[in-house]
């Protein structure tokens, strides 16, 4: 969708990444059809190279704080150096979404 290629083209431009991996995985929390409101990234990016996890994720956010301020509500993030990802290109699972307030008991 139209978030996804911006979402892909923003990294792309801003980190120059080795491996860009962008998931749309709105469906697995409860959106409309074609929301694209959830989102991980896998960015393998010579950028990262020196900067603790806490930096890059703030390179990550910065790059895409239009979306983050309007259509994207999360956004799962993987960030390593090339060197890290040859070594170990393994993404951690993202827990099951548990779908927050939809589930919450309201009682008046």
């Amino acid at each position: 969708g139209p978030l996804a290629h911006a979402i892909r083209t923003k990294l792309d431009a801003a980190l120059q990444p080795t491996h860009l991996q962008v998931l749309d995985e709105s469906s697995r929390h409860g959106g409309p059809p074609g929301a694209e409101t959830h989102f991980a990234v896998v960015v393998v990016s010579r950028h990262f190279t020196g900067l603790p996890p806490l930096q890059r994720h703030r390179l990550i956010h910065a790059t895409l704080r239009a979306e983050l301020a309007g259509p994207l509500h999360a956004l799962a993030i993987v960030a390593k150096t090339p060197q890290q990802w040859e070594s170990d290109p393994h993404v951690p699972p993202r827990p099951p979404c548990l779908g927050g307030s939809k589930h919450e008991r309201h009682t008046n």
